[in-house]
């Protein structure tokens, strides 16, 4: 009898053990993987100097207008230093970015001086379709933060001044083929984390890109919301009766393996919602409007004269006849008119992959101004047509 009950406990394991394998298996085959986690980082450091005359800046004034990350002048500065976190699992991917500048904050948000949160989303991929909600670095613009990603060092007037660096929102895209594809965006605003009394609707974006073949590429830009106190030039309008919107061509040429060229080219503006008067440039009385609109253009060059050395020209100008910018400061908003332009020139030697050199000298100089007061306040190097001259030494390490 024990015998008996022997064999048929033994049998009951061996078919027990027959039906819970496949289970088990299916069970480790449905564990997902870890996510796979990578860190990268970014050191850019640099020296500039700026050749205006102390006596014809502000007084203590130091700095290099209209420019971004590198805006110190004759000082060691660092200009931007990143951390960014990436984990991905299947489809999903997760990021965290950090960023610190010497100048200033790192970001249009944030006290001074401080580690500003850059980046932090999620998205999900499904094939065609991505999906991204958080934190994200603008679409607009043909420059991004980090001068390594651009073809000069210093960052144009286009990039600082007429586009966000940031927003908070959700963004879908579409990708019809490996040379086509749209993506829609919903944000708080420009530059902000949440909405606010100053935003009294969502700003809404588009991207259209097309590369039909390794020579040509084309982007559609385009971004429309409700402005804020930091977007208007004063007594222009109040925070809560304008609408801002800017939209953007970007043209990339390689002209040959060595030799490519690029156009950015921007039309923009406030709508006031409602009539006001002012004294535009080219106009030498006031008229009543309801728009006030600016324009900018962007030409860019870059010869690789070796496999570690390369050129890079840029070429710009920005038409503000309303001051809405302020590029170079603003005291009487209805009756200052600036038009801008900046030629930069930028040298850059690879040590390594990872290691970079840059030498750089840019001139900028203001032209069809309405002066009245700027040269108290604003960023103005003499009465008149303000310019300035620098150049830059910097070394920037990708890890």
């Amino acid at each position: 009898m024990n015998k008996t009950i022997k064999a048929l406990a033994l049998l009951a394991s061996v078919v027990l053990m027959g039906v819970s394998a496949p289970v088990m298996a299916q069970t480790a085959a449905a564990t997902p993987a870890a996510p796979v986690v990578k860190v990268d980082g970014l050191v850019d450091a640099y020296y500039s100097y700026n050749f205006a005359a102390n006596s014809s800046k502000p007084t203590g004034s130091m700095t290099n207008v209209g420019y971004f990350y590198n805006g110190i002048s004759n000082s060691y500065s660092l200009g931007l230093a990143e951390a960014k976190l990436t984990a991905t699992q299947g489809g999903a991917t997760g990021v965290l970015q950090l960023a610190y500048n010497d100048a200033s904050s790192a970001l249009p948000i944030g006290p001074a001086n401080s580690v500003d949160v850059l980046q932090a989303y999620a998205s999900y991929n499904t094939g065609a379709w991505t999906f991204t909600g958080g934190r994200f670095v603008t679409w607009m613009g043909n420059e991004v933060v980090e001068s390594t990603g651009n073809w000069n060092y210093s960052h144009s007037i286009l990039f600082q001044y007429t586009i966000p660096v940031l927003h908070q929102g959700i963004s879908v895209n579409y990708a019809f083929d490996s040379t086509f594809g749209i993506t829609g965006y919903a944000t708080n605003g420009w530059n902000n984390t949440i909405n606010t009394s100053l935003y009294t609707a969502q700003t809404f974006g588009a991207e259209l890109a097309w590369t039909p073949n390794s020579t040509w590429k084309f982007v559609l830009n385009g971004i429309d919301g409700p402005g804020t106190s930091t977007t208007l030039p004063a007594g222009l309008f109040t925070p809560s009766q304008f609408d801002y919107a800017v939209g953007e061509l970007i043209v990339d040429y390689n002209v040959a393996s060595d030799v490519s060229l690029a156009l950015d080219a921007e039309y923009g503006g406030q709508d006031a919602g409602t009539t006001f008067t002012a004294t535009p440039g080219g106009s030498s009385s006031s008229a009543t409007y309801s728009s006030a609109t600016f324009w900018g253009v962007d030409l860019y060059g870059k010869w690789q004269m070796a496999s570690d050395f390369t050129g890079a020209l840029r070429l710009e100008m920005v038409s503000d006849p309303f001051n809405v910018l302020q590029v170079y400061g603003n005291t009487n908003g209805t009756t200052d008119s600036v038009t801008s332009h900046e030629a930069t020139l930028t040298f850059t030697k690879s040590f390594t992959p990872a290691w970079t050199v840059s030498l750089e000298g840019r001139y900028d100089w203001e032209s069809d101004a309405y002066k009245t007061g700027d040269g108290s306040v604003g960023y103005t190097f003499a009465q008149g047509k303000p310019n300035q001259s620098t150049a830059t030494l910097s070394t920037a390490f990708l890890f």
